[in-house]
């Protein structure tokens, strides 16, 4: 079966199940949220009020998304690892490895965003979790290795973004394959 994306003709494949595509979608989705609206309370806006919404909103989002995340991660963990290590393509190699790069640092910045705060989280009113560590030295490391853990995300992000830019130009479509 062949279809058009974006104009170039293709081969339909998909080595993605429709669980992992939806999972794929909802993480890009909150993520790309997370981090835009993270970055422009952090470094654009000068409203108070406007740093702790964003900041409290962003806390309850992460929290729900948290298990979601480790859920997808089961999901996807161990498949096509041993194609790719008995592979001599190096391309494919490192986008396994950005690939996986990219869950470690996002399950570092979940995990050091949750130790970071320094009051109890409330999740939409729907429950609370009480702060985890008091200690205001471990907030402020909790909160720096948050911070480089967003960097390092965003760069792998972009990387992983420019890769996909980069088949797409190059005839090999496999956004095609995130595809419902």
């Amino acid at each position: 079966m062949s279809f058009r994306v974006f104009g170039i003709d293709a081969v339909s494949y998909s080595t993605y199940s429709r669980l992992q595509k939806g999972l794929h979608a909802i993480s890009m989705m909150i993520i790309v949220w997370l981090m835009t609206s993270g970055y422009f309370a952090a470094y654009i806006t000068r409203i108070p009020e406007v740093k702790e919404a964003v900041s409290a909103f962003n806390v309850a989002l992460a929290t729900l998304f948290a298990p979601v995340f480790v859920f997808r991660m089961c999901v996807s963990f161990g498949k096509g690892y041993a194609d790719v290590l008995r592979s001599n393509d190096v391309m494919r190699y490192a986008a396994f490895v950005v690939h996986n790069l990219i869950y470690i640092t996002t399950l570092i910045v979940i995990v050091s965003g949750f130790l970071m705060v320094n009051r109890d989280i409330d999740v939409f009113g729907l429950f609370y979790i009480p702060a985890v560590i008091t200690d205001p030295r471990l907030h402020r490391w909790f909160s720096d290795s948050h911070t480089l853990a967003c960097y390092g995300l965003a760069l792998l992000l972009f990387m992983h973004v420019a890769a996909v830019i980069k088949h797409h130009l190059t005839g090999r479509p496999v956004l095609k394959g995130m595809f419902f």
